[in-house]
Parts: structure tokens; C-alpha cells; sequence
């Protein structure tokens, strides 16, 4: 009988803990979420690729007129290019609506939900000459689904680690599997 009711104490001080530890979480992502600025665009480009090709190259680019965000992505065949299927590759833009190029600060941003100025990219050198990259919160996730591409800027105002360009099909073959768990274990590495 005193065994029983040890084991029913510990069970019911470690569903004590686990609520305490929940509320801690949900109060902590909620105080999160309303100090942190966070934005998601997507373009409204969605160009038919390689079902199963893969990204070999990317670049951002600022847009025509110098205001916006461009990112040139190329995609190929080249995971199956044999003597049977040569190798093809083929280039895509991608507009992201709503960023803006600030040149006083060689710096693209887009407004955020609360209308906080969210930096998604930067110029590196000088903008006639020079290069774009992600900014330290900004990640593009790429989603094909049966080779129609999607692209979706993502950035918040702090800080994110990991992998900046994400490419996911949308099916679940072997080879999506493993990337999702290689990329997964990578980013635990990079914390």
C-alpha cells in the first residue's frame, strides 16, 4: 500500500511540474511574440520547374526601378541528368511585394504587423556595385508541389540561425525525409 501511494505522490508532483513548466512556456511565447516583430511575404511569382530537380544557384537582386526585392533562383534536373536526360537548368524571379529599398541605409525592410520596420535584406559594398544578402532574422523558404514553386520571404527582428534558403517538396520521398532531418540537426548544431 505505501508503495502505491508513492508512486501516485510522484505522479502527481511531476503533472504539477509539467502544468507549471506549460504556463511558463505559453507566457514566455506570448511575451514573445508581442516584443518580437515578425513578417511572412510571399511572391505572387509561382513558375513551373523539375518535380524532382533541386536549387543550384540564388541571388538577390534589387528590383527594376530600385525600390523592391528580386530573388533569382536556379533550378535543375541535375540530381537525374544522365546521357538519357542532358542537363537543364532554368532560371526564375521572384517578387517580394511590400519591401522596400531604404538607400540611407543600403538596407531593404518591409513594414510589420504593428507597422514596425522589419530589415529583411542588405547591400554589401556599393549599391551599383555590390551584393545583397539575407539579413541575421530573414530566411526564403522554397515549396515545390509537383515542380510548381512557391517562394516565401520570412524575417523577424532578431536574430535566427540555421540554413537561410529552404528548399521542402511537397511530398514525402526518402530524399525530402532525410533533408528535413539533416536540416533539423544542423540548426540544434548551430544553437
Amino acid at each position: 500500500m505505501m508503495k502505491k501511494d508513492t508512486e501516485r505522490a510522484r505522479v502527481s508532483s511531476g503533472v504539477r511540474w509539467m502544468r507549471v513548466a506549460i504556463l511558463l512556456a505559453v507566457l514566455f511565447a506570448a511575451k514573445a511574440s508581442a516584443v518580437a516583430g515578425a513578417i511572412g511575404i510571399t511572391s505572387p511569382d509561382h513558375p513551373q520547374t523539375f518535380t524532382y530537380g533541386e536549387m543550384i544557384w540564388h541571388q538577390l537582386f534589387l528590383e527594376g526601378g530600385g525600390r523592391g526585392l528580386l530573388a533569382r533562383i536556379i533550378f535543375s534536373n541535375l540530381p537525374y541528368a544522365d546521357s538519357d536526360e542532358p542537363r537543364r537548368d532554368e532560371p526564375f524571379d521572384f517578387r517580394f511585394p511590400g519591401v522596400r529599398f531604404d538607400p540611407g541605409k543600403r538596407a531593404f525592410f518591409a513594414h510589420g504587423c504593428y507597422g514596425e520596420l522589419i530589415q529583411v535584406a542588405r547591400f554589401h559594398s556599393d549599391p551599383s556595385f555590390g551584393w545583397i544578402d539575407l539579413a541575421p532574422g530573414a530566411k526564403i523558404y522554397l515549396v515545390k508541389n509537383s515542380g510548381r514553386v512557391t517562394a516565401t520571404l520570412t524575417a523577424t527582428d532578431f536574430p535566427r540561425g540555421g540554413i537561410r534558403w529552404i528548399q521542402m517538396d511537397n511530398n514525402f520521398s526518402l530524399q525530402n525525409l532525410l533533408v528535413a532531418l539533416f536540416r533539423e540537426s544542423h540548426e540544434r548544431s548551430d544553437n
